[in-house]
């Protein structure tokens, strides 16, 4: 099972940067390249992303691939629909 986004990396990446920059209301920017605890973005703030991207674009989102995956572009490379390899479901411990 496919567990993209159904968007390209370019929209899902200004998608993310709009959201954190408004959440933490950065004056320079968000960049992409970096890590998200570098602007002060933590677990809790990925909880309650991946919440409003699953309302944004209709697909379940996992937050611990957000700290798997801990900058925007490394997210947007292994979740847009344009990325690489599909990501496969996760798998729960019995």
């Amino acid at each position: 099972m496919d567990r993209r986004l159904p968007c390209d990396q370019a929209t899902l990446r200004d998608w993310m940067v709009a959201y954190i920059g408004g959440v933490l209301t950065l004056p320079d920017g968000v960049p992409t390249d970096s890590t998200f605890d570098t602007y002060g973005f933590d677990s809790v703030e990925a909880v309650v992303m991946a919440g409003v991207m699953e309302e944004e674009f209709g697909t379940q989102v996992d937050p611990v691939q957000l700290l798997e995956n801990p900058s925007i572009d490394a997210f947007c490379a292994a979740f847009a629909s344009d990325g690489g390899d599909p990501v496969p479901p996760a798998v729960s411990e019995a």
